[in-house]
């Protein structure tokens, strides 16, 4: 299995997690708890093969590499902004680097991430990275470029549009594991009373179409929800509907005026256009022929290694599972 990461979602969730237990306030404070939250994810999901911590199972059952599937492990890192995607829609992501918090802590996980990096010249490690590159499109490309099982730890929910038989996802903060059999109570939104709405997995992609993504800056079709795009997408795809607005009364079990003028629109047509060229990574994927220039791969130094972690002083960190995990993905590499 090749395990691929997504560095700054990584980096950003290890900063919150372990900034308050260490009483960060200072810049180098801030960088060193983002340092190693991201360092213990990386090395601790290896350690596990990509699986969930499993409460009474010490780390060392999963130290062995025979059982681990574990073949290969790449981490990308956003670099620079998204400028792509800013040609297509000049706010995507604005929101976030308009946020004071972010504004305020992101030279402190970007220092972190540098470190890290430094760090992978001495592990069987692949970083993925590009100037103005999203790590969202390289961990696509390399993950639908190989027949191999992958799983992409991950809590951006983009990721769920490639799940299928081969390709799953694991979500550090859920801790779980997401493929084909949890796809759905995974992905469906739930109404008031608590019942979910599911939909179609090859869907997916149109669902975060219809309903827009908060997160990114990105609406949707204008009067599109999470509940209603779920609704819409049960019982027919995105194109029907824009086609014929009516069908919506069928998917919703009543007329509703407003929403089917909203799908008659330009406006709707114009955010399912925009929004399906920015999500869809199976499109940003196939933007490159090869990845050689964005891709570096350290060389084991099981003694260097053990020397930064012995200066880092790193407490969650299991050091000879994770010694003996490395040694078998150089193995593994050569």
């Amino acid at each position: 299995m090749q395990l691929l990461m997504d560095g700054n979602n990584l980096a950003w969730a290890g900063f919150h997690a372990l900034r308050k237990a260490m009483e960060a306030e200072s810049e180098d404070e801030k960088t060193r708890a983002a340092l190693l939250g991201l360092t213990q994810s990386v090395l601790n999901l290896a350690i596990r093969g990509g699986e969930p911590p499993a409460p009474g199972r010490p780390m060392e059952a999963a130290a062995s590499f025979t059982g681990n599937p574990v073949r290969g492990l790449t981490v990308a890192f956003d670099e620079g902004r998204p400028l792509r995607r800013r040609t297509v829609y000049p706010n995507y992501q604005l929101g976030r680097e308009g946020n004071p918090a972010f504004a305020e802590n992101e030279p402190a996980v970007l220092a972190a991430i540098a470190q890290f990096i430094e760090l992978t010249a001495m592990l069987p490690v692949t970083v993925a990275r590009g100037v103005n590159t999203e790590a969202d499109d390289l961990i696509a490309c390399l993950a639908l470029g190989t027949s191999q099982p992958v799983r992409i730890a991950s809590t951006d929910r983009d990721f769920l549009q490639l799940v299928d038989e081969r390709l799953t996802i694991y979500s550090p903060v859920k801790r779980v594991v997401i493929g084909v059999a949890e796809f759905t109570a995974a992905t469906a939104p739930k109404t008031a009373d608590g019942t979910p709405i599911a939909f179609p997995r090859e869907r997916y992609l149109d669902y975060r179409v219809a309903s827009g993504d908060p997160s990114d800056d990105l609406p949707g079709i204008p009067g599109v929800g999470a509940v209603t795009a779920a609704r819409l997408l049960a019982e027919a795809s995105l194109d029907a509907y824009l086609d014929e607005p009516a069908l919506a009364a069928k998917a919703l079990g009543r007329r509703n005026a407003k929403l089917e003028a909203a799908l008659a629109g330009d406006a709707a047509r114009e955010a399912v256009a925009r929004n399906r060229v920015l999500m869809d990574l199976r499109l940003a994927a196939k933007r490159y022929d090869t990845l050689d220039g964005y891709l570096q791969r350290g060389t084991w130094d099981e003694a260097g290694f053990r020397a930064w972690v012995a200066d880092q002083r790193i407490a969650g960190l299991e050091v000879e599972p994770a010694c003996r995990i490395l040694e078998a993905l150089a193995k593994a590499g050569t």
